[in-house]
């Protein structure tokens, strides 16, 4: 008995050495905790900043996030959030608020929704991340000597997910000629359904309304991009141009939502929308030193804007 406690009391040991020895990943992060950062972000909230603010390596290595505050509320580039609402908000639901709710009311919910990751049914659990905003070329970020960006996490925010896999309205209706959602039922009652991201759908049902303070469809419909017989080849990316001083290494595409035969091989039999954190495989970029964002979509209003929110967000960015 005592040779075979003493035996796996070693054992216990020299496990405990051989993961002791294991490297950590050299991931950049937005924790203070993990002592990548010096910010610290409040609970359920966001912070935006007026200047460019900077991110650890856990072994070696800084990034640089460009960041800028704009008069409207809204930000330029990065900013910081552990924000995770992924359902429609009440404040403009049927039957719980009103379809012209206060500005200020309008204006957090819409905030509540650009500034959460969607992670589904599952609870973030990365505490902090990134919020990028993509105006111009303004969303980029730049570190300390050239390396190599093996990967990063990303995600949609809760507007776009909301936005693509529904619209801007959800109901219980569905009118297969228009394909959108209709507001009432054929005999003029409030069509309502369950808030998806609600446990509760039962007792908890109404019409529910996306939230657009910014006036990103500049009134015009949005109807769901997946499941949608109109849009077949729509789709919502995010592209990553990667610099080593003044000259381009290359680029890649992350498909936030793509619908099947768009993408290019292998992506090409995807049909779905982005609903939890997802890796992002940037190495084919080579050795950088800058990395700039940019969005495209076939979702775009009359004058060729983008109808969509500018967008996504991301955390992990791993250095090599």
């Amino acid at each position: 008995m005592f040779i075979g406690v003493g035996v796996l009391f070693v054992s216990c040991e020299d496990q405990m050495i051989r993961e002791s020895q294991m490297p950590y990943p050299n991931d950049v992060t937005f924790n203070k905790e993990e002592n990548s950062i010096d910010i610290e972000v409040p609970a359920l909230q966001f912070v935006q900043f007026d200047t460019p603010f900077t991110a650890r390596a856990f072994h070696e290595g800084t990034i640089t996030f460009n960041a800028k505050k704009k008069a409207d509320g809204t930000h330029i580039g990065f900013a910081l959030s552990n924000k995770n609402n992924r359902s429609f908000p009440f404040c403009n639901s049927t039957p719980y608020g009103s379809e012209n709710p206060d500005p200020a009311v309008l204006k957090a919910a819409t905030d509540t929704a650009l500034y959460s990751c969607y992670t589904g049914a599952t609870v973030n659990k990365l505490k902090n991340f990134a919020v990028v905003r993509v105006e111009g070329e303004e969303a980029y970020f730049t570190i300390d000597k050239p390396r190599v960006v093996e990967h990063l996490l990303i995600s949609n925010c809760t507007f776009n997910y909301l936005a693509l896999s529904y619209g801007d309205l959800l109901s219980s209706r569905w009118d297969a000629t228009t394909q959108s959602y209709l507001p009432t039922t054929t005999t003029g009652a409030d069509a309502v359904i369950g808030n998806p991201g609600i446990l509760n759908t039962t007792s908890i049902k109404g019409v529910w309304r996306l939230p657009d303070y910014y006036n990103f469809t500049q009134g015009e419909q949005l109807t769901r991009m997946v499941n949608n017989t109109k849009k077949t080849n729509g789709y919502f990316k995010v592209t990553a141009t990667g610099y080593n001083g003044n000259t381009q290494t290359g680029t890649s595409d992350f498909w936030l939502c793509v619908r099947t035969g768009v993408a290019p091989e292998p992506y090409n039999k995807w049909n779905t929308v982005l609903n939890a954190w997802g890796p992002w495989d940037l190495s084919s970029l080579g050795v950088v030193d800058k990395i700039v964002f940019t969005l495209d979509s076939s979702e775009k209003c009359a004058d060729g804007s983008l109808k969509l929110a500018p967008y996504f967000c991301i955390d992990g960015i791993r250095l090599k």
